[in-house]
């Protein structure tokens, strides 16, 4: 009897043991690099400036773990994007991480209404801008279009007029299938989808952006480190066509 016992025991830290490493050694496998640059239009001014909520996330090994996220709100201007960082949510705790995640994506995915704008309007942007409560949809176009047929008829060349993105980045070279999504139209100011994850498209729509990776490295011709960026790319770009 004391036997048996004991050898339930052993079986049952043997068990234990073996999640404890099977848990560990999941935390170590990775998946494919990721930056995610988000930018969904509100509200857009007489001066024709667009504010717009944004989040950033990027995941550079790969790791299937928490990733710090950072929402915000942006303005976009002829010339610039002007950013507002209100909300970062650090990947520990895990359980509060996911808690907060869920939260604060939930509204930035949703719909800004008036009174939430007022409060963006007098706290973030200090009653600097002057933005109203307005349908923003009437902007949206959410069209795929190809490269050539896009640049004929705005009669600009998308590889000279490169894309803007959160925290300074541009656009690079465009993906192989070469066609763009464009999201939003503010007379001469474009939104688009740029976004080569095939788990959710067809295509491969957009560009790739400089946005970089300090664990993708690798020395050029001149040893200077560069950056290879990212596997998956997931970017609203800005396009001003002057």
């Amino acid at each position: 009897m004391k036997l048996k016992l004991y050898l339930n025991r052993v079986m049952f830290l043997f068990l234990m043991l073996l999640l404890f490493f099977i848990s560990n050694s999941m935390k170590n496998i990775t998946g494919p690099s990721s930056v995610e640059s988000r930018i969904i239009p509100i509200s857009i001014n007489t001066k024709g400036e667009i504010l717009c909520k944004t989040r950033f996330t990027k995941n550079e090994m790969g790791a299937y773990s928490p990733m710090k996220i950072q929402y915000g709100f942006c303005i976009i201007t002829k010339d610039t994007i002007i950013e507002f960082k209100t909300k970062v949510i650090e990947p520990t705790p895990e359980d509060s991480y996911y808690e907060q995640k869920n939260y604060w994506d939930t509204i930035f995915k949703s719909e800004t209404n008036e009174q939430q704008l007022t409060e963006i309007n007098k706290v973030v942007l200090k009653n600097k801008y002057n933005f109203s409560f307005m349908d923003i949809n009437t902007f949206k176009t959410n069209k795929i279009l190809s490269i050539s047929d896009f640049e004929k008829t705005k009669n600009t060349s998308l590889n000279n007029n490169r894309q803007k993105g959160l925290l300074g980045a541009h656009s690079k070279a465009y993906f192989s299938d070469r066609k763009i999504h464009v999201l939003y139209e503010f007379n001469n100011i474009f939104i688009l989808d740029n976004n080569n994850d095939f788990d959710k498209n067809e295509l491969a729509l957009g560009a790739d952006f400089d946005y970089h990776n300090s664990l993708n490295i690798q020395a050029d011709s001149n040893s200077n480190n560069i950056s290879l960026g990212f596997d998956i790319s997931e970017v609203t770009g800005i396009l001003v066509i002057k």
